[in-house]
C-alpha cells in the first residue's frame, strides 16, 4: 500500500531483542525500540502490542535462537560430552564481543520482581525447560552406566543449570572464558565423582547388603561346625 513503509518482522524481533538484552527490560524505552528496530511507533504498536508484549516476544525468540544454539549440544550421543559441549556453546557465546553481556533470560531475572508475573512465568518455564533437557541426558547417563544410579538425576540436573546461570551472571562482568572453563571444569569433577562410584564397584547400600548376608553365611557355617555329632 502506498504510503506505508514495509519492514522485516523478524528483523525488527532481532533489533529489539538485542535492545532488551544490552538495557533490561526496565532500561529500554519505546524510543529505544524506535530507534533499534528502525520503525515508527505507530507501526510497533500495530505489529507488536504494547511493550511488555514485544519483550515477551524477544524473550521467545532469544530461546529460538541463542538459547536453543546452546542445547542442542545436548543432542550428543555421549552424555558427558552432551553436558561438556551445551558448556562449551555458553562459553563461546559468554566471550564473544558481538554479543551482548550476560543472558536475556539471566539478566531478566534479576529484573524481575519490578517485569510483572506474566514475564516471571515466562523465564520459569524456560529455567524448566532446560533443567528437563539436561535431566533427560543425565538419566540417560544413568541408563547406559556412565553415571552412578545412586545420584539424583533431578538434584544434579539443577546444578548444571545452576552453573550456567551463574556463567551468565558472572559475564555482566567478566568475559574471559578462562574463568568459565575453571568454573565448568570443578563442575565436571562432580560427573567424574559420581561416575567412579559406578566404576568402583556397587553402591555402599549394596555393599552393607552383601556383607551382611556373607556375615549370615558365616555364622550359619559357624554353628553347623560347633554343633557336636549324635555318637551311637
Amino acid at each position: 500500500m502506498a504510503g506505508v513503509k514495509q519492514f522485516d518482522r523478524d528483523e525488527a524481533l532481532a533489533h529489539a531483542m538485542a535492545a532488551f538484552w544490552t538495557r533490561g527490560y526496565e532500561g529500554t524505552s519505546i524510543d529505544d525500540l524506535v530507534q533499534a528496530t528502525g520503525i515508527g511507533r505507530g507501526s510497533l504498536y500495530g505489529t507488536f502490542g504494547d511493550k511488555r508484549q514485544l519483550f515477551l516476544a524477544a524473550l521467545d525468540r532469544y530461546w529460538n535462537t541463542v538459547g536453543m544454539e546452546m542445547f542442542a549440544e545436548l543432542s550428543d550421543s555421549d552424555p558427558r560430552h552432551a553436558i561438556e559441549r551445551m558448556f562449551d556453546a555458553l562459553i563461546r557465546r559468554a566471550s564473544n564481543p558481538q554479543f551482548p553481556r550476560g543472558c536475556l533470560f539471566t539478566n531478566t531475572s534479576l529484573e524481575c520482581p519490578s517485569c510483572g508475573d506474566e514475564i516471571a512465568r515466562k523465564i520459569a518455564e524456560n529455567m524448566g525447560q532446560q533443567e528437563t533437557a539436561i535431566y533427560q541426558v543425565l538419566r540417560k547417563a544413568q541408563a547406559d552406566g556412565t553415571l552412578s544410579q545412586t545420584q539424583d538425576a533431578r538434584a544434579l540436573a539443577r546444578f548444571f543449570l545452576g552453573l550456567a546461570w551463574g556463567i551468565n551472571a558472572v559475564n555482566k562482568s567478566v568475559a574471559d572464558p578462562g574463568v568459565f572453563r575453571d568454573m565448568v571444569r570443578v563442575a565436571m569433577s562432580v560427573w567424574d565423582t559420581a561416575a567412579a562410584v559406578q566404576i568402583d564397584g556397587p553402591p555402599m547400600a549394596e555393599r552393607r547388603r552383601r556383607g551382611d548376608a556373607h556375615g549370615s553365611a558365616r555364622k550359619k557355617v559357624a554353628v553347623r561346625r560347633s554343633v557336636p555329632h549324635n555318637s551311637k
